[in-house]
Formats: C-alpha cells, sequence, structure tokens
C-alpha cells in the first residue's frame, strides 16, 4: 500500500510539472532554429473576409491564405480577389493581387504585388502597391501605375488617386506622350 501511495504521489507530480513546463512563456527553437514567437497566432486557408458599413457590404475579400497575429493587421495572402461595393450594395469594382494588408480597427486595406483594380466600366489600374480608404472612400497609390480607360487610352505616372468606381481619378506625376489632337 505505501508503494502504491509513493508511485501516485511520483505519477501526480510529474503530472504538474508537465503542466507547469508546457505553459512556458519562452520561446522554443527547433531545429532549424525558427522559435515560437515566428510563427502566427492564427493561420486560414482558404478565408473569405466581408466588411459592411451601415448594413451594406463595402467589400468582399478572400485569398489562399490569412495570418493574424495579436494586435497585428491581417495578412492576406496567394491570389487576393477583393469584391467593391458602394454605399447602397451595388458592385462597382474588383481588386486582384498577390498579398494585401487589411486593418480590423479602419477596415482600410492595403494590396502589394501585382496589383489590379478594374471597374464595372471598364476602367483599370496596373500597380505594385495600392490603399484602399474606407472612411473616405478613396483608392491611392504612391507607387508607379498603369491606367487604361474605356478606349483602351493607357496612361502612366507616379501617383494615384480616385474614389472607389475610379469614375474620378488623378495621376499625380503622369509620364509618357501621346499620338491625340486635343
Amino acid at each position: 500500500m505505501k508503494f502504491l501511495k509513493f508511485y501516485l504521489f511520483i505519477l501526480l507530480t510529474a503530472i504538474q510539472l508537465m503542466f507547469v513546463f508546457s505553459c512556458s512563456r519562452e520561446n522554443l527553437e527547433d531545429e532549424e532554429g525558427l522559435s515560437s514567437a515566428d510563427i502566427s497566432t492564427n493561420i486560414i486557408t482558404n478565408p473569405v473576409i466581408v466588411m459592411t458599413r451601415e448594413d451594406h457590404v463595402t467589400v468582399r475579400t478572400r485569398s489562399d491564405m490569412l495570418e493574424k497575429d495579436n494586435e497585428e493587421d491581417a495578412l492576406l495572402s496567394g491570389d487576393v480577389i477583393a469584391n467593391i461595393f458602394d454605399d447602397f450594395g451595388n458592385h462597382t469594382s474588383i481588386l486582384y493581387s498577390d498579398s494585401a494588408r487589411l486593418n480590423e480597427m479602419t477596415n482600410n486595406f492595403e494590396a502589394f504585388g501585382n496589383v489590379i483594380f478594374i471597374s464595372d466600366s471598364g476602367l483599370t489600374l496596373k500597380t505594385n502597391h495600392l490603399n484602399w480608404d474606407n472612411r473616405y472612400r478613396l483608392v491611392t497609390s504612391s507607387d508607379s501605375v498603369m491606367f487604361t480607360t474605356e478606349d483602351n487610352d493607357t496612361l502612366y505616372g507616379v501617383g494615384f488617386t480616385s474614389d472607389m468606381d475610379l469614375s474620378h481619378w488623378k495621376i499625380l506625376e503622369p509620364t509618357g506622350v501621346t499620338g491625340k489632337i486635343f
């Protein structure tokens, strides 16, 4: 009986020690040198994110993967597609990019890599970096841009500002020449 009590005491002590050490906050490193701090807190595959404003969908986004750490913006990666809607819920444009960052507090959206923004009216913006400001409903870029109109006129420049459907746009530093007579 004494042996059974001693064995039970050792077993319970081992279990308690296991809990204490497994709840440690230390960053553990694996054989490749990665620590637990290098790993995202949450990873979701094939997420669909819907942003709303006054009960209307403003953006519906999907990607291959979403990574989210505490207190950090959500990072979307792989085949990002964002459908943009006006204040009444009507589709106005679509965005494609390699990756994007979504701020949960402001619902602002920042797209990176091979960004293509196409309005339903046929206007197309291509750039490597694009910001979408949810509050002011503006699309901006400080990067090089290529803008194609409905008539297939192509304009180039650095810096861009527009509303969500690309109907009121401005290239901040236009470049290039035209053969058209105005």
